[in-house]
């Protein structure tokens, strides 16, 4: 029986790249070999009948007898003509990117941070240049605006407002709409960083009432261990899920069961912080677990900081509708300045 995905690769290149069948699609795998569907397998067979198509009946047996470049390259075309439609994009690389060529190394990461293009680059380091010649040392590496501290009663600021700069109310506008988030059902309040957020909510969330703290990271963070602190002077109970090695997958059953509510009763149960992804493997975490835990009572706080500008404004807040959401601009603006966040919290949530 054929896997899976080779037949899905089939079909792909039967129809869309391939002029003509691959060769080694169309003969029947041994009925008596297990059927395999891995990553691994499907790259090593997707290697062997591209070589295979672009030189069929050959064996290479030297260095000497491998054809040129420009030879394979040309081969490679006239069997997945579709390949030339990704020009555009190596154009792009080529003229906005082209410091990413200087070195033989790539580092993949899943933090999510965008990279600056070579002509963003060159504009912000002409600004810079453009500043009055009187301007002081001091002055020369202005940021793109300030941050100034606020005092005062996080829930105080909620139920009755304070003071707003226009400038400040444009931006959460601004990321409000971006995000599809209503300003009816959340307020937004800025923080410094990420850090911040964390220990912000820490300090205001009723710890003595709702006396648990369940944290799923398989990373050890800063801003976690902030609120994890805040969260123990309060009187927290403080729990963390595990993961397996070397995968770091979430152990569903013991999670599970520190989600999960003994017995019928209903009782307050605490703050279930939650990272839609990993950022140590890009893991996606399922959905599920935080429909679980709102239905044993927790409050869901979704820690949005590690995704990107595509999925921000698209991993469905609306269908989640999280009690509090946490992102920052660091990916965006970096340290200037001081990559500001955002703590949502949810109207419904604050207390009269």
């Amino acid at each position: 029986m054929q896997p899976r995905c080779l037949e899905e690769a089939s079909q792909v290149c039967l129809s869309g790249c391939c002029p003509s069948p691959i060769l080694g699609f169309s003969e029947p795998l041994n009925k008596n070999s297990k059927p395999r569907s891995t990553t691994a397998t499907c790259r090593q067979n997707f290697a062997t009948t591209t070589t295979s198509s672009i030189f069929p009946n050959i064996h290479f047996t030297n260095p000497e007898s491998l054809p040129s470049l420009q030879e394979s390259f040309n081969g490679l075309i006239k069997v997945y003509p579709q390949y030339l439609d990704t020009y555009q994009v190596d154009q792009i690389r080529a003229q906005e990117y082209n410091h990413l060529a200087l070195s033989n190394h790539a580092c993949l990461d899943y933090i999510g941070i965008g990279l600056f293009s070579y002509a963003q680059l060159q504009k912000h380091d002409s600004e810079k240049q453009i500043l009055p010649s009187t301007a002081s040392p001091q002055n020369m590496h202005i940021p793109f605006f300030s941050v100034s501290y606020k005092t005062g009663n996080l829930k105080t600021q909620l139920l009755h407002g304070g003071q707003e700069s226009a400038l400040e109310s444009a931006m959460k506008k601004r990321i409000m709409s971006f995000l599809n988030i209503s300003e009816n059902d959340y307020s937004m309040v800025f923080t410094a960083n990420r850090t911040s957020a964390f220990k912000l909510l820490a300090e205001s969330y009723p710890f003595k009432t709702n006396r648990k703290l369940l944290t799923v990271y398989d990373y050890e963070s800063e801003a976690v261990e902030a609120m994890i602190n805040s969260s123990e002077k309060k009187g927290a109970q403080v729990e963390s899920a595990e993961f397996s090695w070397p995968r770091l997958r979430i152990q569903s059953a013991k999670l599970r069961k520190m989600v999960e509510r003994k017995g019928k009763k209903k009782k307050k149960t605490g703050l279930f912080v939650f990272p839609l992804h990993s950022r140590m493997t890009g893991a996606r975490y399922p959905y599920l677990w935080m429909s679980i835990a709102k239905e044993n009572g927790w409050h869901i706080l979704i820690d949005a900081c590690a995704l990107g500008p595509k999925d921000m404004d698209s991993f469905g807040l609306s269908l989640i509708r999280p009690d509090f959401l946490i992102c920052s601009f660091y990916k965006i603006f970096g340290e200037n300045p001081s990559g500001f966040g955002c703590l949502f919290i949810k109207k419904s949530t604050v207390p009269p």
